[in-house]
């Protein structure tokens, strides 16, 4: 493999890219809820929204590597590739941890990636510039208390549901608190039962001699089964309360298609992990979770297509 491949390939896994492009349907599923009841936005702006989207993710997983680069390292030799599929270890994990990728690099990826979300978060709103810095003090805070508290799942969820609800803001200045408190809770319940509690399942024998806090390894199984039950459930039925609620400008396609992407994603495999609370199972959960959102834009936006138009935001 050629040094530029190599070098590629730990950018890839530095920004956690497959997750990174998964998680730009959060803020387009905020843009079209918010759409449903005012219009779509022009194709620039939406363009503009989904580079900037991406820009965005790609730094704030990459930022995650950067700040836990010295645990990492710790914990570098002792980890050794899970049997099970990881939709998260595409690429090379970790990159700086295992030497592959210099921490400078790394920096200045970060810093052009965070300067071009921002330039283009800016071009929308300033609230997606507020937004996104918000996002990333959460992120650098839940970083911060790797090994102070297992309770920084709820960091990550208000960073997940901070930097989605940005989206709404590409469709209209005008919030609807409801609805858009409505769809912040979604989104952190989804994140902290469906991807960073199971995650943290997944990892816990490597967690515990590195010191760090998690819910699965200061609590166990039984109360990270709590608590992937209770936010699992939530997720569950905010996303179809949600769509419904946005009738009939998103019709009955969206709220159904969410039942079954909840379904599928998100409660059958909570189901087999509360069974089999083991890494495996919990990855599963981890994965099929981190694709529920963007099954359920694909629902949103068919059933956008197929409801009555509203009209266009200029």
């Amino acid at each position: 493999m050629t040094t530029l491949a190599l070098s590629v390939r730990a950018l890839y896994g530095l920004s956690r890219g497959t997750q990174a492009a998964l998680s730009v349907a959060q803020p387009l599923l905020a843009a079209v809820v918010a759409s449903a009841a005012t219009g779509p936005p022009t194709p620039g702006r939406l363009l503009v929204a989904v580079l900037g989207a991406t820009a965005g993710y790609l730094a704030v997983f990459s930022a995650n590597d950067l700040i836990d680069a010295r645990v990492d390292r710790r914990g570098a030799e002792q980890r050794v590739a899970a049997g099970a599929f990881d939709i998260d270890g595409a690429g090379d994990r970790h990159p700086i941890a295992t030497g592959r990728l210099p921490y400078a690099a790394a920096l200045l990826w970060v810093l052009l990636l965070s300067a071009t979300a921002l330039v283009l978060a800016a071009l929308i709103s300033w609230v997606c510039v507020v937004l996104f810095a918000v996002a990333a003090l959460l992120e650098a805070g839940y970083c911060a208390l790797a090994t102070v508290t297992p309770w920084k799942t709820v960091l990550s969820g208000l960073m997940v549901a901070a930097g989605a609800a940005a989206g709404w803001f590409v469709t209209t200045p005008e919030p609807d608190w409801p609805v858009l408190g409505l769809f912040c809770l979604w989104m952190a319940a989804w994140e902290i039962g469906g991807r960073n509690v199971p995650n943290d399942w997944a990892d816990a024998e490597d967690d515990c001699p590195l010191g760090i806090r998690t819910v699965p390894v200061v609590h166990g199984p039984r109360a990270a089964g709590a608590v992937v039950a209770c936010c699992v459930a939530v997720t569950s039925v905010a996303g179809v309360v949600l769509l419904a609620s946005r009738a009939p400008g998103i019709g009955v396609v969206a709220p159904a298609g969410a039942a079954l992407a909840a379904a599928w994603g998100l409660l059958w495999p909570a189901v087999r992990l509360l069974r089999d609370p083991g890494p495996d199972a919990a990855l599963v959960l981890f994965n099929r979770a981190s694709v529920y959102p963007a099954l359920v834009l694909l629902c949103a936006l068919a059933g956008a297509l197929t409801g009555v138009p509203a009209p266009q935001v200029p």
